[in-house]
């Protein structure tokens, strides 16, 4: 007698799933259509397109040009003056008369001459140039305009380095999550299989109806996972595009194998780690340049001395018809004696910054320290989790083989058989995890010593000895 139709709500998981399968995701940009790059590729991309990067970029150039404006200031300056002058003030046109050198005898015979003179002109054009012979302040600011030229690109370096890193934690996410795909597919295909075992036990009247109930389940469950996966794989690709700083973070996927990197080995006992690091190395020529900000401020205590001299020409009826050339030159110097306690105000001030900037260094240095042991213990942790999951992806494996054996030949039950395909499937997925976890450990611990941008991009250490 033919067993009666029944329905169960269960029953329809698989098709609900399937339906969106095969509705949501063909919208989504497929695989073949998207622009992948390795990983060589998605640094190179993000040095030259991210935003952080290139605004550093455009600070380090800043304070170039700062430093070229600070060695103006030891430089000559030369400068031409043209004016033209009309006036009846007694002494300035007895001054414009005399430049002119036409002042003459008769000029003397009335005193009306002096005290109410007729409007003079005068067409005046000057050549002047001022140079700093002795100038302490501007000497001292130059230098520190270079320091700080200096810490701008270590600090642009850094930046770098935490482009890549994000675009190295990008990488790795998409392939994970690629990965987590594949594993989706294989779990998906397993319950099928399972499915296909119950469904023919129970027509040969050998299964019951619930084991087939039961795998329908499990077969939907891994539906809803491979959706999940697949959708976490798009937003991984959008991450990744987002951390090269491409324009609206249009997917991106990512083609060749993970990066590998080298095992950093054992830490010597007093060694950090961390001599590389352009952010230290930037933390320090600011300290240094706190000092030399005391010893700039100590040396208003000196007097300036400089050297001047001019060239000037005077023509009373056009600019053309010069009446009068003449010329100066000399040395001065200029000493401020007392300034109302303001200079030992500025020094003060200036010694507590250098106090702080070595507060704030001694800490970077700490923190370094600490971050280069936490990636040190990272690295062992990574490498110790990605051994258990490999031993646990074996055993997984040989228990859903022997379960799946015993079901068949009538002697297990489907639920055993379903928790260890349950099993193996996250014993897939923590697998995965931890070979991409030990990459990016040691990735990690390349980061904290300051050695990840040279590892990527080998042409980018150029630029760090250049500012060494």
């Amino acid at each position: 007698m033919a067993r009666p139709a029944r329905f169960s709500p269960r029953s329809a998981f698989p098709g609900a799933a399937m339906f969106l399968l095969t509705s949501v995701f063909p919208l989504l940009p497929a695989a073949s259509a998207m622009e992948s790059v390795d990983f060589r590729q998605a640094v190179a991309r993000a040095l030259s397109n991210n935003a952080i990067v290139q605004a550093a970029g455009e600070e380090a150039i800043s304070a170039q040009k700062d430093a070229d404006a600070a060695r103006g200031y030891l430089l000559p300056s030369v400068r031409f003056d043209d004016k033209f002058v009309r006036t009846t003030v007694p002494a300035e046109a007895f001054g414009l008369k005399m430049n002119q050198e036409k002042l003459l005898a008769s000029d003397f015979a009335d005193v009306s001459n002096f005290n109410s003179p007729p409007p003079r002109n005068d067409f005046i054009a000057t050549l002047s140039l001022e140079q700093p012979l002795f100038a302490p302040k501007a000497y001292i600011g130059y230098g520190m305009a270079k320091v700080e030229a200096d810490a701008k690109g270590q600090d642009l370096y850094r930046r770098k380095e935490d482009a890549v890193y994000r675009v190295l934690a990008a990488v790795l996410d998409v392939i994970t999550a690629r990965q987590f795909v594949d594993v989706a597919g294989q779990g998906l295909s397993d319950a099928r299989e399972h499915l296909r075992i119950a469904e023919s036990l129970e027509a040969a009247g050998m299964g019951l109806a619930s084991d087939a109930l039961r795998a329908k389940v499990a077969v939907a469950t891994a539906e809803g996972a491979k959706v999940t996966a697949e959708s976490r794989l798009e937003l991984a690709r959008r991450r990744l595009a987002l951390a090269m700083g491409e324009p609206g973070a249009p997917p991106v996927d990512v083609t060749g194998p993970p990066p590998e990197f080298p095992d950093p080995g054992t830490p010597g006992e007093r060694d950090t780690g961390t001599t590389g690091r352009a952010d230290l190395r930037a933390s320090s020529l600011r300290v240094a340049n706190a000092g030399s900000d005391v010893r700039r401020w100590q040396a208003g205590y000196l007097p300036d001395v400089g050297l001047a001299a001019a060239y000037q020409v005077d023509a009373e009826d056009s600019p053309f018809s010069t009446d009068n050339r003449s010329w100066k030159v000399g040395v001065g110097l200029t000493w401020n004696l007392f300034d109302g306690m303001r200079r030992e105000a500025e020094v003060g001030k200036a010694a507590a910054s250098l106090r702080r900037a070595r507060a704030y260094h001694r800490g970077m240095l700490d923190q370094a320290a600490f971050e280069a042991a936490q990636a040190d213990l990272g690295v062992k942790e990574a490498t110790l989790r990605e051994e258990i999951a490999r031993a646990a992806l074996a055993s997984a494996e040989e228990g859903v083989r022997l379960l799946t054996s015993r079901y068949e030949n009538r002697l297990g039950r489907m639920v055993d058989l379903l928790d260890a395909q349950t099993a193996l499937d996250g014993a897939r997925a923590v697998r995965i995890r931890a070979e991409n976890d030990v990459r990016l450990s040691r990735a990690q611990r390349l980061y904290a010593s300051g050695g990840l941008l040279s590892f990527a991009a080998p042409s980018e250490e150029h630029g760090k000895e250049k500012n060494r």
